[in-house]
């Protein structure tokens, strides 16, 4: 929904999606090495919106589709909130990155994945990689204790921070940190950016203002979805057209950890460019008698019939 989509802000979060690809790939990775097959075309296991987050993580937690807003911003936060303090952080740093003490004690992304460690830890299974994938957006495959401890740090420090700083880890060539996905989104929300502070060894708001990008007012998309048989026929015809994308990329997904070919993978990333065509041209159509002259937005719904 950002109109200039290369402002700071859009590139920010391309950067937090990729990483989030490869996130699940590496999920998908270590299910299969245990013999599993992520259902991904399967409707039923495809998220439904709104709704709550899979797996009892943060259960209070009502996740939408929507345009960005501050508020859609503070919901990505909670997603990603790290578990514990920051040790080299001013308190200012730490105040923001507290967020609502409702949700305090609450199950986060980090309780999940250290779950699933712990069970691989105790059990040492056997791990194959016939089905496994390497390459763009997926790095690496799993095929000793080492790399899923490795895969799951990953994961957790690109998202959360580690328990120090905001950074992600330090690059092993410049030795710069990136922020994690959780300070990312503290520094569109807040309009600040986070950074080392020079003369110390902490990190903190740096004074430099990150601006809020111009959007389009896209509304939240109703439980269902828009009713293609209820919009205006330029608009029915982009929302099925986004949804039989929608469907074709969970299915090239889920044949490729199927069945390890890694060709599925490239096919699956132009599937998702063919789907930003509609999906952008959705956005800038003022839904018929809205109060607020908001804008339509895809669905992410399978077809009915979808193979």
């Amino acid at each position: 929904s950002i109109k200039d989509q290369a402002s700071p802000v859009a590139l920010a979060i391309r950067g937090i999606v990729q990483e989030e690809m490869l996130h699940m790939a590496l999920a998908c990775n270590i299910l299969v090495a245990l013999g599993g097959t992520p259902p991904i075309a399967d409707p039923g296991f495809a998220p439904s919106y709104p709704g709550p987050l899979p797996g009892g993580v943060h259960p209070s937690l009502r996740v939408a589709l929507s345009g960005l807003t501050r508020e859609v911003v503070q919901a990505f936060m909670t997603i990603e909130r790290p578990e514990t303090d920051l040790t080299k952080a001013t308190p200012e740093l730490v105040a923001a990155a507290r967020l609502d003490p409702a949700d305090d004690g609450a199950t986060g992304i980090g309780t999940l994945y250290d779950c699933i460690l712990a069970a691989f830890q105790t059990l040492k299974p056997d791990l194959a990689t016939d089905r496994q994938i390497s390459g763009p957006l997926s790095w690496y495959a799993v095929r000793t204790l080492k790399e899923v401890e490795d895969a799951i740090g990953l994961i957790r420090h690109q998202g959360e921070g580690t328990a120090k700083h905001p950074g992600e880890g330090a690059d092993k060539v410049t030795g710069k940190h990136e922020l994690a996905h959780f300070y990312r989104f503290l520094e569109i929300h807040s309009g600040k950016a986070i950074g080392p502070l020079p003369g110390s060894d902490l990190w903190g708001f740096t004074g430099e203002t990150v601006s809020w990008p111009e959007v389009w007012p896209v509304a939240e998309v109703p439980a269902g979805g828009h009713d293609p048989a209820l919009a205006p026929a330029p608009v029915a015809a982009l929302l099925r057209e986004f949804d039989r994308g929608y469907a074709l990329l969970l299915r090239q997904l889920h044949d490729l950890w199927a069945t390890g070919d890694q060709g599925l993978l490239v096919a699956a990333i132009g599937t998702m460019f063919t789907m930003q065509g509609p999906a952008r041209a959705l956005m800038q159509i003022p839904i018929p008698g809205d109060a607020g002259n908001r804008t339509y937005a895809p669905n992410f719904r399978i077809p009915e019939g979808a193979p």
